[in-house]
């Protein structure tokens, strides 16, 4: 059938040939496929084979590593150390079982953990502290720390699985592959806690050796005769009293420190055991550090070669200074048994007497073999009924003691009356061993009875009443006045100028005189009178039924005018006289307290009246004394409440009116009562000890206001401070100086101490000694109120000093007084004699001025140039350094 489509021929054929060739193409190229393929099979054939061969060398080598592995395994299971291998990162790797064991209690570790866990806290820390500041992050700073160092050595302690620390040594050693990368470390640590309980029970050994070496005061030594060379222990050296560096090394030096007499002997000791082959065991002193001198035990033995040659000794040495001490006191003991002054007899338990010493003997006359195994009844005198011994009974088993006085009888019969004591002496549980009777023959005591009471109540210097027996007449005359109704009068009297006396004669001249004194007092009295010497140079007087006032006054006139005759003492014409203060019952008190008080104050009020005269008590005299109370009790708050400041007495060189300096003066303004004069509190400073601290302020308030000066730019020489003696006497007064200058700063030149004559001479070696002290922290010092006292002049010359301050007293009647003039006179021509500066104190007149002036005085001061001046106006002094030069022509 026809086609609908007309078909066109060329267009099929051109189809045609195009699938033609396409399908040629395709058959070529199956063709280069299959030969392709074949190629391939036959790769793929020898990639299989190569593969299998490959697969084969692998099973082998991962065998082979496994066996190795297993045997590795093995080997670190063996060990009896723990093996332990970290990663890079420090983790732990592998460990063996022991490891694990030791650690865990299992047979592995966990991942993720570092062998720094089981650390002790204390180690862990310190590495810790050494791996902070690496710029990597830290797993393990126990590796950080092998890493650093490449191989490590060290002890640590490893927590075990019961919560117990071990101790192990650690080696570790970094681990690289072959091309040098760090892949690790493997750390071997060894169980050492057996060594180390060991060594610690060694040192706990040793501690204990030296322990009871030292309780044993016992130490050893060793000489190895090859070198002549000495080691020892460190109790030798405690000793011996040395530092191991001063300790002998040699044979020769050890002599050196025996005691010379011993020397020889511990010598021959040595020698002869040497020479021997023995030992030797000596007792010997020790000449230690300090010049102390010790006993010494030495035992020492000797070690020889094969040869019989002597190669080192070994020996100790033991302090036997104590035992020794101990046997010298049994000896002693035993002596003073024997040669007691007291009687001495023991007795056992049964009171069988056991034995005597030589005082026993004498006393009772029997000898020691009469009375060994009798009973002290032997010596009884009938003289006590049976009562007294039944107490002494008693009191011996309640209280294991009696003593009193009891009557013996000796040998010959003679009743002799004893003081006893009898003591019981008891073992550790309480038994009693034995009886000690210790006594003493009061025979004596019993003859001098009188005389004891005596001088329980009698004067010894005068034979006159002492204060007790006088209170007890006192208070029994009171009784018989408040009785009878009759006056009695006290007078209490003060020798004048007795003090001057003891100073310039001496204490005996002293004595000779008070005896002389009661004497005279008591043949002006009635034989009903009482005369009493409280003490020092002070008596009082009881006087009963008085009648008037005027009777008293009689009497005191009368021992006012016996006393102002002339003593001759030692051929010494003296002169003394007497102060007295008198006090009446009932007005001026009603006992004895009051009435000696009263006495006492008014008699105070005679002396401030001139001496020589008698006062009777007044009610304000005790208003005086209370004030005097009042301001005893003031000073000691006045420092604290800063009530104390210093005026400045100026000082000029005579010769061309310089401004040389000043005297220190203090001035006290109470709070209450404003200024108070120093002749009013400073006599109460100095006998209440207040003084003390008072001065140390003064010396330091002086001082700093003198470096002040310094440092502002005034030029003066010095500033002057007075010492008082009490300050001396009651503190340590160098140091006080030493420390005054070195917390102000003040050069020591620029200090003068001022000391009054008369306390330098109180006691002259002492004081001359303390001043060259005082000389030598650089300060200079002067004597005050020179002239007052009693200077010897084999003394002053020997005095430190580099000024003399003549007294004002000396100056102010000048030019009236000619006696005046002349001393001052004499004490200018003294110390220039001695090359001592010279200054003259209370200068208040042209006259006076001038007289000093020829006579070349170098220094003075005085109302004259100046009153004492405050801080403020003495700088402004300071600053124009000199006076008008018309007032020192």
């Amino acid at each position: 059938m026809p086609s609908k489509f007309p078909v066109n021929e060329s267009h099929l054929n051109e189809e045609l040939t195009r699938l033609r060739v396409e399908f040629e193409a395709l058959r070529i190229a199956n063709a280069a496929l299959e030969q392709q393929l074949s190629i391939d099979a036959k790769q793929a054939d020898s990639m299989l084979r190569v593969l299998e061969i490959r697969s084969n060398e692998l099973k082998e080598a991962n065998l082979h590593q496994l066996n190795q592995s297993n045997f590795i395994r093995r080997v670190m299971d063996s060990t009896g150390a723990m093996m332990i291998v970290l990663g890079p990162d420090g983790h732990i790797r592998q460990v063996n079982r022991r490891c694990a064991q030791e650690l865990t209690g299992t047979d592995s570790i966990p991942d993720n953990r570092v062998l720094d866990d089981w650390l002790h806290p204390d180690e862990r820390q310190a590495l810790v502290a050494q791996a902070i500041g690496l710029p990597w992050p830290v797993f393990s700073p126990l590796f950080e720390v092998v890493r650093r160092s490449g191989s490590y050595a060290a002890e640590h302690r490893l927590g075990s699985r019961d919560g117990s620390y071990r101790h192990y040594w650690f080696e570790a050693s970094l681990q690289h592959n072959p091309q040098g990368k760090e892949e690790g470390a493997v750390i071997c640590a060894s169980d050492i806690t057996r060594l180390k309980q060991q060594q610690e029970r060694l040192s706990r050994s040793e501690k204990r050796l030296k322990e009871a070496q030292k309780i044993a005061r016992l130490g050893h030594w060793e000489m190895d005769l090859t070198c002549d060379k000495l080691t020892w222990s460190e109790e030798v050296c405690i000793i011996f009293e040395l530092d191991s560096a001063s300790i002998p090394r040699n044979y020769a030096d050890f002599l050196e420190l025996v005691y010379p007499a011993d020397r020889a002997a511990v010598d021959r000791a040595f020698t002869s055991a040497l020479s021997t082959h023995g030992s030797y065991d000596i007792e010997h002193r020790l000449l230690a550090a300090g010049g102390q001198i010790k006993w010494i035990h030495e035992r020492c033995v000797i070690y020889y070669d094969d040869a019989g040659r002597a190669l080192r000794l070994v020996g100790t040495i033991q302090d036997i200074t104590e035992q020794r001490l101990a046997e010298e006191q049994l000896r002693l003991a035993a002596s003073v048994f024997d040669n007691s002054l007291n009687g001495i007899l023991i007795t056992d338990a049964n009171t069988r007497i056991v034995k005597v010493n030589r005082m026993f003997s004498e006393v009772m006359g029997y000898s020691s073999d009469e009375v060994l195994g009798q009973k002290p009844s032997l010596l009884k005198s009938e003289h006590h009924d049976k009562q007294f011994y039944r107490s002494l009974w008693a009191a011996l088993e309640r209280d294991g003691k009696w003593q009193g006085e009891i009557w013996d009888r000796r040998k010959n019969g003679e009743l002799i009356p004893l003081w006893q004591n009898i003591s019981s002496v008891r073992d550790a549980i309480g038994r009693v061993t034995h009886y000690i009777s210790v006594f003493y023959d009061l025979t004596q005591q019993k003859q001098s009875a009188k005389h004891i009471y005596h001088l329980a109540y009698y004067d010894a210097l005068t034979e006159l009443p002492n204060r007790q027996l006088f209170n007890e007449r006192c208070e029994h005359a009171l009784e018989r006045a408040n009785r009878d109704y009759h006056p009695l009068a006290v007078l209490f009297l003060d020798l004048d100028r007795f003090k001057h006396v003891n100073d310039s004669l001496g204490h005996p001249a002293g004595d000779e005189l008070l005896r002389m004194v009661a004497h005279a007092i008591k043949s002006s009295l009635r034989q009903d009178d009482t005369v009493a010497r409280l003490g020092g140079d002070e008596f009082i007087i009881l006087l009963e039924n008085t009648g008037s006032r005027s009777d008293v006054e009689q009497v005191a006139r009368k021992i006012i005018a016996y006393l102002s005759r002339p003593f001759i003492v030692q051929g010494h014409k003296l002169e003394i006289g007497t102060s007295i203060g008198i006090s009446c019952y009932p007005e001026d008190g009603k006992d004895t307290m009051s009435l000696i008080k009263h006495a006492d104050l008014a008699m105070y009020r005679a002396k401030e009246k001139g001496r020589g005269n008698f006062q009777f008590y007044e009610t304000y005299l005790t208003t005086r004394a209370k004030e005097r109370l009042f301001l005893e009790s003031e000073l000691r708050d006045a420092l604290e409440r800063q009530e104390f400041h210093l005026h400045y007495q100026p000082q000029f060189a005579l010769s061309g009116g310089e401004l040389i300096g000043a005297e220190a003066l203090l001035r006290w303004n109470h709070h209450e009562h404003g200024l108070i004069a120093p002749d009013k509190f400073i006599p109460i400073a100095e006998e209440s000890g207040l003084i003390v601290a008072i001065g140390e302020w003064v010396l330091s308030a002086a001082c700093s206001q003198a470096k002040a000066w310094l440092d502002a730019g005034y030029a003066f020489k010095q500033v002057a401070v007075n010492l008082s003696g009490a300050q001396i006497e009651r503190s340590d007064i160098l140091a006080t100086v030493g420390n005054v200058l070195a917390t102000t700063g003040l050069p020591p030149q620029h200090l003068e101490l001022e000391i009054t004559e008369t306390y330098i001479m109180r006691q002259a070696k002492q004081n001359v000694r303390i001043m060259e002290e005082l000389r030598a922290l650089g300060v200079s010092l002067a004597i005050d109120d020179f002239g007052t006292g009693q200077s010897s002049l084999s003394y002053l010359k020997r005095l430190p000093v580099d000024k003399l301050k003549i007294d004002r007293s000396f100056v102010m009647d000048i030019p009236q007084d000619s006696n005046d003039m002349a001393i001052t006179r004499a004490i200018l021509a003294l110390g220039h004699s001695l090359k001592l500066t010279v200054l003259a104190e209370g200068v208040e007149t042209a006259e006076q001025a001038a007289f000093l002036n020829e006579l070349k005085c170098d220094e003075v001061q005085g109302y004259y140039y100046s009153r004492p001046l405050d801080a403020e106006s003495f700088r402004k002094l300071l600053a124009k350094q000199k006076f008008d030069a018309d007032l020192f022509d």
